[in-house]
């Protein structure tokens, strides 16, 4: 039986497209942040705290937004926080005030984001495809947040030598009305063949005991815990790419030029953990992925960078970035099936949140605090080896149980 009228493939392009302008837009900001703190005279660790704001709320409208996508249909969803996105890129841009910055870029903002994230489009995508299949779909739908990353830190690099910070801040706003016509593709399968109530029973928005039983589960705690890190990392690199440039000694052009770098790579990362995913054990393949991040930034520690060095740490950080999502979000599937991905995956998200709050208010703090980012690389590495080690005991035997009991 065909599961929707519109080939699931068109439906992988469109969350791409989504992905693309989500990610892409919000990884890059940051590399505004030196801009924006002499702007508005305001000190570099409020404005990341502003970002580290953005970063929890985002985390925390997740769950939130993935329910109410089961509950009322993912194009919806996804067209409301589109609009809420808009409405904070440009009140970011016209506002002149500290206060009226926070609210749209830290409150606006981390609203839209957390409404047209990896848990709501991951959960129409994965209900698309088979157990076999679903993870690779997975991973080339999560290189669109790569791409994205690539395409505006590319765009950044080009128009900030002509356009200040707000009319940027419009610009990439504007762009994101291609999201409305991503969102046809985005309806759910039953809503496409016209017969949503009598396919699908209405339910409560809040699935108290899908959730509850989630919590009580190890596994499921343990890739938490391990998304968590993975926000650390992911908010700590962003945000604060600009000062890690400055702390290696190279030209500040290199921010943006390696953020863009870190997204191309990370299109052949997440489309590779996905092809692996299908084929391997996925929490082991997490803990090479943690594991491997942790080397990289001890590297920043102790090997003196040069453009070439910093380039290559940034190709292997690219293939790394974003690996993680298709894997966590396979494993949630593989655990509790797809009926309550975009929920669970979302609570998993708002544990990736946390994580990024942390690190893009430690990172300011630790900068101002001390004129550095060396104790914040340090950090970062030790959690990247703290997120290999909570994979370890999450084994196929456990995993292979779940599926023979589904």
């Amino acid at each position: 039986m065909n599961r929707s009228v519109i080939n699931p493939w068109w439906v992988v392009a469109a969350a791409f497209i989504i992905l693309g302008c989500n990610m892409g837009i919000r990884l890059t900001t940051g590399l505004l942040l030196p801009e924006i703190s002499i702007d508005l005279s305001v000190p570099t660790s409020e404005i990341a705290f502003g970002f580290g704001v953005q970063n929890l709320l985002w985390g925390a409208v997740s769950p939130i937004a993935g329910m109410m996508a089961e509950r009322y249909g993912t194009a919806k969803i996804l067209i409301a926080g589109t609009v809420i996105f808009i409405a904070g890129m440009f009140w970011a841009a016209l506002t002149e005030s500290s206060l009226g910055f926070f609210f749209a870029n830290a409150i606006l903002i981390g609203i839209g984001v957390g409404a047209t994230t990896f848990p709501i489009v991951l959960g129409a995508v994965g209900k698309r495809f088979p157990a076999k299949k679903r993870t690779f779909a997975l991973g080339i739908t999560s290189a669109g947040g790569s791409l994205g990353q690539f395409f505006y830190a590319t765009a950044l690099n080009q128009t900030d030598a002509f356009l200040n910070w707000s009319e940027i801040f419009m610009l990439f706003g504007a762009s994101m009305a291609i999201i409305f016509i991503a969102c046809w593709f985005m309806k759910d399968p039953a809503a496409e063949q016209g017969s949503l109530k009598e396919v699908k029973e209405p339910t409560k928005l809040f699935n108290w005991q899908a959730i509850g039983e989630a919590f009580k589960n190890r596994d499921y705690q343990l890739l938490n815990l391990g998304f968590f890190v993975c926000g650390f990392h992911i908010a700590m690199m962003t945000v604060h790419m600009a000062g890690v440039v400055s702390y290696c000694g190279l030209p500040p052009e290199m921010a943006s030029s390696s953020l863009a770098v870190i997204g191309l790579a990370n299109v052949v990362g997440v489309i590779i953990a996905g092809w692996a995913g299908d084929r391997w054990h996925k929490p082991w393949l997490l803990l090479l992925v943690y594991w491997l991040r942790a080397c990289l930034l001890m590297l920043l520690l102790f090997i003196p960078m040069n453009t070439a060095l910093f380039y290559t740490f940034s190709v292997l950080m690219g293939v790394l970035w974003l690996s993680t999502v298709p894997l966590t979000s396979g494993a949630v599937a593989q655990i509790f099936g797809t009926q309550n991905l975009a929920s669970l995956f979302g609570f998993v998200m708002l544990s990736h949140q946390i994580g990024a709050f942390v690190g893009s208010w430690s990172g300011g703090i630790i900068f101002d605090t001390y004129g550095s980012y060396e104790l914040a690389l340090v950090i970062s590495a030790g959690l990247g080896i703290l997120a290999a080690a909570v994979h370890l005991p999450i084994t196929p035997k456990r995993l292979s149980a779940y599926q023979a009991n589904a």
